[in-house]
């Protein structure tokens, strides 16, 4: 269950993003805000603070909050979410569109050398190796490879790969928050067989997103490469001083 500021923060980005509230606009006061939600308006602070680090909202002194300028339509940011716990593809971008995955390959494999060290396994220990297209609106977007630490894991139902949240069942059967994330985002090109699970063409840009996550006890258990599609996602970095 997301804190009660992030259902908010999640609930007004969403208003924004449809347009409810038109850039430029000035949106209700934090005391209206607080209201409306039935919040203190310290909870209401904490989540106009996000938003505003976010880069969806301006706070003009004397003024008031101002929609600013988002990613444009049909853009999606990459690693923007906030929260208790790491939200995984589906429920990141779930309330902004219809999102669904086509399974390529699952199988049991010895965990390459590159990603022990990554997972902090020995060499003879075995992973689930999982490739999979990530599409939004039905509209392929992203390859997505995971390595998962069988230990923590043992079982990964296909029904799960293809039609639900994976980091969600994960928390279901460990019964612990995905709490870290750490990730290096690099430009790159697609090359034939990832542009051919995409349907596009080789050679497009792309921003490859590789990175470890850990439970709340700190035990990496996925460590993870994404191909995205740099024509549908964008990354954006925001400041807000004190």
């Amino acid at each position: 269950m997301a804190a009660r500021y992030i259902e908010i923060k999640n609930s007004i980005q969403k208003d924004i993003l449809s347009h409810r509230y038109q850039v430029g606009e000035k949106i209700p006061s934090e005391r209206e805000l607080a209201a409306q939600y039935g919040v203190t308006r310290v909870t209401l602070q904490k989540a106009m603070h996000v938003l505003e680090q976010e880069g969806f909202i301006e706070r003009i002194h004397g003024k008031g909050m101002f929609v600013t300028k988002v990613i444009e339509d049909n853009v999606y940011m990459l690693n923007n979410g906030t929260g208790d716990s790491i939200l995984g593809f589906s429920r990141e971008f779930g309330q902004q569109a219809k999102i669904s995955s086509r399974l390529v390959t699952h199988k049991i494999i010895p965990v390459p050398q590159t990603v022990a060290s990554q997972l902090e396994l020995d060499a003879q220990q075995d992973v689930h190796f999982i490739r999979r297209i990530r599409f939004i609106d039905d509209v392929p977007v992203l390859v997505e490879d995971s390595w998962i630490n069988r230990e923590i894991i043992a079982t990964i139902p296909q029904a799960v790969l293809e039609q639900k949240s994976l980091y969600q069942y994960i928390e279901e059967v460990t019964g612990k928050k995905i709490k870290f994330y750490n990730s290096v985002i690099e430009g790159d090109l697609f090359n034939d067989e990832l542009a051919d699970l995409l349907s596009i063409s080789p050679g497009l840009p792309m921003l490859k997103v590789s990175g470890v996550t850990k439970l709340e006890d700190g035990k990496a258990f996925n460590f993870s490469c994404s191909y995205n599609r740099a024509d549908k996602f964008k990354i954006k970095n925001s400041w807000v001083g004190k």
